[in-house]
């Protein structure tokens, strides 16, 4: 698909929601709110009424800045889980790459939540993932335990939401059932493709 690069300055026309009519409209550097109030990305090149001096569009070289301005309006995750979980993720990080360190917990357990949520792995596989946590990591009392704590996109919080909702268990239970998944995928199975895979997305996020 060809897209056109506007520039500063370069006039086109528009819909303009407030004069409710067909305007012309001028390309300048804006900032421009959220489309649900909630924040603004700052300095992109907008569409502007030459009427109201509203900005009525937003042409597609300025997405990529309001889709990384949304991503860091960050939500908490955080679990008390028994230590041997986060040993799990850090031996998975390892075994990607030597040299990652305990952030690459967020990057495996984003990737995970969100191809769950997205249905690209199946939710029965979540379900079979908990019994068999439960199961191999039987919770002792006075046994160590350790907090993960992450800070995600409002899209992954999401996902997680969504597997609340969908399987019935609770926060710490997805978060269990996804690193025992990690575990058997990364630690256990070793697939190929899959480590090829994680290896990129560590050199990216080094």
């Amino acid at each position: 698909m060809k897209m056109k690069l506007y520039e500063e300055g370069e006039k086109s026309k528009a819909i303009c929601a407030h004069c409710r009519q067909l305007v012309s409209t001028t390309f300048l550097r804006r900032d421009v709110p959220f489309s649900d109030g909630k924040g603004t990305v700052k300095n992109i090149l907008a569409a502007v009424c030459d009427v109201c001096d509203r900005v009525v569009a937003v042409p597609a070289q300025s997405t990529p800045a309001i889709r990384e301005a949304r991503q860091k309006e960050v939500k908490p995750i955080e679990a008390q889980l028994p230590a041997i979980y986060l040993d799990v993720l850090d031996l998975a990080a390892y075994m990607i790459d030597s040299t990652n360190s305990t952030e690459f917990r967020k990057v495996l357990m984003m990737l995970y939540l969100h191809r769950f949520a997205s249905g690209e792995y199946p939710r029965t596989r979540l379900i079979n993932a908990h019994r068999s946590a439960i199961e191999h990591f039987k919770e002792h009392r006075g046994a160590a335990r350790r907090r993960l704590s992450m800070k995600v996109t409002p899209r992954i919080a999401e996902d997680l939401r969504t597997l609340m909702d969908e399987t019935t268990l609770s926060q710490t239970e997805v978060i269990k059932s996804v690193i025992y998944q990690i575990r058997s995928d990364v630690i256990e199975a070793q697939k190929p493709a899959l480590l090829k895979e994680l290896g990129v997305l560590s050199i990216i996020y080094a």
